[in-house]
């Protein structure tokens, strides 16, 4: 009986190495791919302004008036404001460098105030704010370079007070 004992604890044994292996060692199928990565930079997009938007020299009246400039820079005038030919004033440009056909979108406040140099607290509001761009977008031409101008209109009191108004527009492009 001792030969059949060390058998069977033979077979035993070999039978438990055999599945441990089997359960330890196996492994389970797997599969694996690869996943592409990349990255696309483009030239940080810079606005500068090169020409102000200027209503050139009016002359106020008894009446309120509007002076306008499109953004082609024609002028105009309506109601009690004369438009002298000492200035006749200029739309506004902006100049844009970035990447090769970026596209982007221009917003401006619906209105800024101007205010009388010297003092006074004389004020004169710029509405109506334009561009030359269609619905406000455009796209950078194979350069990178664009420009786009502004137009506006600008808002004259009865019997305004003589004098030299200045303001900020702010211009904000942004990529798309």
């Amino acid at each position: 009986m001792g030969i059949g004992i060390t058998r069977t604890r033979a077979r035993l044994a070999v039978c438990a190495a055999a599945m441990a292996a089997l359960s330890g060692g196996a492994q389970a199928d797997s599969v694996s791919t690869d996943v592409s990565a990349s990255a696309t930079l483009v030239r940080t997009l810079a606005v500068s302004s090169s020409t102000g938007l200027s209503f050139g020299t009016i002359a106020p009246s008894s009446a309120v008036g509007t002076v306008v400039i499109a953004p082609d820079g024609a002028r105009a005038a309506t109601g009690g404001v004369t438009l002298l030919t000492a200035n006749v004033g200029s739309a506004g440009a902006v100049n844009l460098v970035g990447s090769a056909s970026l596209a982007y979108t221009v917003s401006m406040p619906t209105s800024v105030t101007l205010t009388a140099a010297g003092g006074g607290g004389q004020t004169m509001t710029l509405s109506a704010l334009t561009t030359n761009l269609t619905g406000g977008a455009g796209t950078l031409g194979s350069t990178g370079n664009g420009t786009f101008n502004i137009g506006g209109t600008l808002t004259v009191a009865a019997n305004q007070a003589v004098a030299s108004y200045a303001g900020i527009v702010p211009v904000t492009v942004t990529w798309n």
